[in-house]
C-alpha cells in the first residue's frame, strides 16, 4: 500500500471509457475470456428448468438436466440459427419456434422433421454448442474461453471467505430483482461500485442507514486474485435501515462484472453489469433470501436501497461518461491514502491495473 502511495497514479485517459476500438478489444480478451455471472442457481431448481441471459452479443441459457447437474449452451439451434428459448421458463425438449429442430436437455439433436433418408444428415453429429459452466457459493458463471483457468483458480480463497463470512449462504435463493440502463462504460459503473469515496457526499442513506462509514474500506483480495472485498462495521442507532444486529458488512467484487453484497445480520444481495456498447451498460440488482421468500422487512431494505443508493448511482454515472467526453477534461490523481479507508482509492488503483492489462493486449 505504501509502496502504491509513493509512486502515485493518474486516473485512467478517457479513452478507455469512450473508444469504440478499446471496447472492442476488451469484447474480445475481457468480456469473452473471463467468468461472467450466469444467475443463481435457485433460478433453475429442476429438472429442465432453464434461465437464459447474454454476454454482449453471445446469447446463452442455462439448464438443468435429469440427473440434477447444470450445464449451459449457446442460445442457437444448429440448422439456421434462431434462439431455441426466451427469459426463464421448463422444458421436457428443446424446440426451435422456427423449424420445429428439437434438442434433448442434453443439448443433442432429436427430431429435425423432414430429414429422414436424406443423404449425408447425421442426427447424432449435430448437437448445441457447450459453454464452461461453474459455482460459487451457489452462484453460476460462465466462461467462452475453454482454455481459461478454472473458477477456483481465478479466484483462489473467495469462496472460502464468503463461507466464513456467511456460512449458511448456500440457503438463499432468489427472492427479487430489478434491472436498468446505465447510460455510461461498464468501467464507470464498475468502479463506481468499488470506491466510497463518494458515499458521504452521494449516498448519505446508505452510509447512515447500513455502514459505519469510519469503518469502511476496500482493498484487492489478494495478490492472486482479481478480487476486492470491501468491509465496514454495521451502522447502529436509529439511522439504521433495519436490525443490523448480528454481523458486519463485507461485498465481494468478482473481476469483471459481477459484486456479491452481505448486509449485516444475513442478508444477501448482489450486483452484475452486463455491457451494451462503449457507452452504455445495464445493472441488475438482486436480493436472496431464505426460500426465495420477501417479507416486510427485506422489502423495505429493497425499497430504501432501489430509491436512494440505487437511484443515486443512476445519476452520478450516466453525468461521469458525459464528463469523460469532454475536451476539458485532463486525468487528475487517484486518492491514495496510506491508511486506507472510506476517502482512498486503492480499489481504483487495483482495476486500472487490470483493465490496462486487458485492453492494451
Amino acid at each position: 500500500m505504501d509502496d502504491m502511495v509513493s509512486r502515485g497514479k493518474q486516473a485512467l485517459p478517457p479513452r478507455y471509457y469512450t473508444d469504440p476500438a478499446v471496447f472492442g478489444r476488451q469484447r474480445e480478451q475481457l468480456f469473452f475470456k473471463t467468468w461472467q455471472f450466469a444467475c443463481h442457481e435457485s433460478r433453475v431448481p429442476g429438472t429442465g428448468d432453464y434461465y437464459a441471459f447474454s454476454i454482449l452479443d453471445q446469447d446463452l441459457f442455462v439448464i438443468r438436466q435429469k440427473d440434477g447437474s447444470l450445464r449451459c449452451f449457446y442460445n442457437v439451434c444448429q440448422h439456421r440459427g434462431h434462439p431455441l428459448v426466451e427469459r426463464e421458463g421448463r422444458a421436457r425438449l428443446l424446440v426451435c419456434p422456427y423449424h420445429a429442430w428439437s434438442y434433448g436437455l442434453d443439448g443433442k439433436l432429436k427430431g429435425a422433421h423432414g430429414t429422414k433418408g436424406q443423404a449425408g444428415f447425421d442426427r447424432s453429429k449435430i448437437c448445441l454448442t457447450e459453454v464452461r459452466l461453474d459455482s460459487l457459493a451457489g452462484f453460476l458463471f460462465v466462461n467462452l474461453d475453454a482454455e481459461a483457468p478454472s473458477l477456483a483458480e481465478s479466484f483462489p480463497g473467495v469462496e472460502d471467505a464468503i463461507l466464513a463470512f456467511l456460512p449458511d449462504i448456500r440457503e438463499r435463493a432468489f427472492a427479487q430483482e430489478h434491472e436498468a440502463e446505465e447510460f455510461c462504460n461498464w468501467l464507470i459503473a464498475v468502479e463506481n461500485y468499488n470506491e466510497c469515496y463518494h458515499c458521504r457526499v452521494a449516498h448519505p442513506t446508505f452510509a447512515s442507514g447500513v455502514i459505519d462509514p469510519q469503518s469502511y474500506d476496500i482493498q484487492p483480495f489478494s495478490a492472486d486474485a482479481k478480487s476486492l472485498k470491501h468491509s465496514a462495521k454495521a451502522q447502529s442507532g436509529e439511522t439504521a435501515w433495519y436490525d443490523t444486529s448480528g454481523s458486519d458488512y463485507a461485498s465481494f467484487y468478482i473481476w469483471p462484472a459481477f459484486s456479491l453484497q452481505l448486509y449485516p445480520s444475513g442478508l444477501v444481495n448482489s450486483y452484475h453489469w452486463r455491457p451494451v456498447d462503449v457507452a452504455n451498460t445495464v445493472v441488475h440488482r438482486t436480493w436472496y433470501s431464505k426460500e426465495g421468500v420477501v417479507d416486510d422487512s427485506l422489502q423495505r431494505v429493497i425499497d430504501l436501497d432501489r430509491d436512494t443508493t440505487f437511484a443515486e448511482d443512476l445519476k452520478l454515472v450516466k453525468r461521469i461518461q458525459r464528463g469523460l467526453g469532454s475536451r476539458g477534461y485532463s486525468p487528475g490523481p487517484l486518492v491514495l491514502n496510506p491508511d486506507g479507508g472510506i476517502d482512498s482509492e486503492h480499489s481504483i488503483a487495483a482495476l486500472h491495473d487490470w483493465v490496462r492489462e486487458a485492453s492494451d493486449t
